[in-house]
């Protein structure tokens, strides 16, 4: 059994004292850029890679021991699982961006001249071997790329994101693979020393100058001492968190809806291949309803975190997370650029209001300005420093523009936003059921049927059924509701 506390205690040391170095690893790896032996420059970007690493993990998994609420667990699981494959992915890479990234380089320096000369050169090579083949056990043991968009990006389709979110099932798992990916982080750390240890033997220098610093700038820390203050907050978060079984019914009957568009898709004639818009206008109405709630929720989470955070480097961390989800959300509810916003969940929502509904057009138009207030493109840029730890562009560390955005951060700022995005929640939720409400409204008014229509609607529908390629439960669903409208209506068959 892992002890959970005794990790959560370790992890919040690791985080303070790192978060104190980090900007020391990030001077020196600048210092060092250029300069010769290569491998000393090398050391230097894995050390501070590896340090960076090993605080935003920490950062997760304080956060997963201290949440009370299931949800609130699964949504730190999932961002520490995602940080593991992110690590991968700046240390190792996949395909074609292998070849330059940190390991691959620093590989390729111990098997090259003067290195291979070197007498220590079989230890560094065993040490090294060692280190990338416990790195892709780890990876390839249920660290998954597709898991990592899921919770770095949402999903166009919001099922996906509600299935993997559910599957997640305790801290324990989670417990053992962090262990696992700090001893290599730190294996790797262990690497870097033993490199300057042999350079410095062969009388290279290994230190540059630099002027110390240290990341906490104290800001963070006096407003969660401000915010810890109000009393209403906690209760707030609770109450978002313990209550998501809206999240749980929605995402079921978007699952119905789709299953029953599929079938209704499956079994249409050659001749008639039109979806129904009806259902359709529905499916889109409650994959909205889930986006927004995920976002809530994951806000909520986000918040918690922060306010429990006891290092400015953990607050920093936290605050992060925010707009990495802010915007992820935003993505694909609003958009950030005219192709996505095109493509985005509010135009399918814009395109259902109708023509005469002026009152629906005008909340429609106020809760447009409000977007355009939260979402900007700049927003963008630093959420994708953010969110990558590899720069695909430059292949490149990200690492030091990250802490650059860290030590930059305006919290006051960001929480400002978070407020703003929370307020578009609720407009949205509300704008919604109002939508709903006005093309219900119109079916009942368009509704101009007579009895004999109405019937033999009803004798279609009874003999289709019977043509359906359907299971039973269906049929007898049809049924079903055929039974209902002639109570109604009195119409005999």
């Amino acid at each position: 059994m892992t002890n959970t506390k005794g990790l959560e205690q370790s992890a919040e040391i690791c985080i303070g004292a790192l978060s104190q170095l980090i900007l020391d690893h990030v001077a020196k790896y600048n210092k060092l850029q250029g300069r010769t032996p290569e491998i000393l420059a090398l050391a230097a970007e894995l050390r501070m890679d590896s340090v960076f690493i090993l605080m935003d993990l920490s950062t997760s998994y304080i956060a997963c021991c201290k949440a009370k609420d299931p949800y609130a667990c699964r949504y730190h699981i999932k961002n520490l699982y995602a940080g593991m494959q992110e690590a991968y992915k700046l240390l190792l890479g996949y395909k074609k961006c292998k070849q330059y990234t940190i390991l691959t380089k620093i590989g390729n320096a111990i098997n090259s001249k003067p290195v291979s000369d070197w007498t220590e050169q079989p230890q560094l090579a065993e040490q090294f071997h060692a280190i990338t083949a416990k790195l892709n056990d780890l990876t390839g043991d249920g660290i998954d790329k597709a898991h990592r968009d899921l919770t770095y990006h949402y999903d166009a389709d919001m099922k996906h994101v509600y299935q993997y979110t559910i599957a997640i099932k305790n801290l324990e798992e989670a417990s053992e693979k962090c262990i696992a990916y700090t001893k290599v982080l730190t294996d790797m750390i262990k690497l870097c020393d033993y490199i300057e240890k042999c350079l410095h033997k062969k009388g290279i220098a290994t230190t540059v100058e630099f002027e110390s610093s240290s990341i906490d700038d104290g800001l963070h820390l006096l407003l969660i001492q401000h915010l810890s203050k109000n009393k209403e907050l906690p209760v707030v978060l609770n109450g978002i968190l313990k209550d998501v079984k809206p999240i749980d019914n929605n995402a079921l009957r978007l699952e119905k809806l789709n299953k029953l568009n599929d079938l209704v898709k499956e079994n249409e004639s050659a001749n008639n291949k039109n979806e129904l818009p009806e259902i359709n206008n529905v499916i889109v109405m409650l994959n909205t309803y889930l986006t927004v709630l995920f976002m809530r929720a994951d806000m909520a989470a986000i918040t918690q975190s922060f306010l429990h955070s006891k290092t400015s480097g953990e607050a920093m961390l936290n605050m992060r997370r925010y707009v990495i989800t802010i915007t992820a959300a935003f993505s694909h509810l609003y958009g950030y650029s005219e192709d996505e916003h095109t493509k985005s969940i509010w135009s399918s929502i814009l395109k259902m209001i109708p023509e005469d509904a002026e009152t629906l057009k005008e909340k429609a138009t106020q809760i447009e300005k409000q977007f355009k207030k939260v979402v900007l493109k700049n927003d963008m840029d630093v959420r994708t420093c953010y969110a990558h730890l590899y720069d695909n562009k430059t292949h490149k560390t990200n690492i030091p523009s990250i802490i650059s955005l860290l030590k930059n951060q305006k919290p006051i700022l960001e929480l400002h936003k978070v407020t703003l995005m929370l307020q578009i929640i609720n407009n949205v939720i509300v704008f919604i059921k109002d939508v709903m409400a006005e093309l219900s409204k119109m079916a009942h008014e368009e509704k101009d049927m007579s009895t004999e229509e109405l019937r033999n609607l009803m004798l279609k529908l009874k003999d289709s059924t019977n043509l359906l390629n359907c299971p039973i439960e269906f049929k007898a669903m049809i049924s079903n509701m055929i039974g209902i409208v002639q109570e109604w209506t009195e119409i005999k068959l």
